[in-house]
């Protein structure tokens, strides 16, 4: 019997991440938290043994202000020490732009925020007219259910490369 392939997605932040684990055979999210720390990871990383981990890779997008240059810095730091630490684990560690998450989604232009861009396309993804509600209720979880806030971009991150993959 072969083994499902499970891929973490990660959306760093300068000290707290977003991250999701990923069955993609079963299409559902194993674990998610909105706002991970670097702990709260390397457990993660222990107790579901991803094949892969994709990071969201910090780029800059179009004209940034003088604050945000600091929080870019402070986010691309954090990503290439998430990525040390994954590779110490000798697991797969690959990375796309939000541009490149954009694009394979299909959402790369469009109304709303490329945040909710990204959200609505995870969710179309999982749902099917007349089927099961992707997200779900507590009573009748979804394949998506308990994923939230920056999740939801590591969730993208992850289908993104999952859509590149021959």
């Amino acid at each position: 019997m072969s083994r499902n392939k499970v891929i973490m997605g990660i959306d760093p932040g300068p000290k707290t991440h977003g991250v999701v684990v990923y069955d993609s055979t079963a299409r559902r999210v194993l674990w998610s938290q909105k706002a991970a720390t670097t702990e709260a990871i390397s457990e993660a990383l222990i107790d579901h043994a991803p094949d892969d981990v994709v990071i969201e890779r910090p780029a800059a997008m179009g004209t940034i202000g003088p604050g945000i240059v600091g929080h870019m810095l402070d986010t691309a730091w954090a990503a290439g020490e998430l990525a040390q630490m994954v590779r110490a684990d000798a697991v797969d560690v690959h990375t796309m732009t939000r541009r490149e998450v954009l694009r394979h989604l299909g959402v790369l232009s469009g109304t709303g925020s490329a945040d909710s861009r990204v959200r609505r396309a995870c969710i179309a993804d999982h749902e099917t007219p007349g089927g099961p509600l992707a997200v779900g209720y507590k009573a009748t979880p979804g394949p998506l259910y308990g994923v939230s806030s920056h999740a939801w971009q590591a969730l993208g991150a992850v289908l993104a490369w999952l859509e590149m993959q021959p």
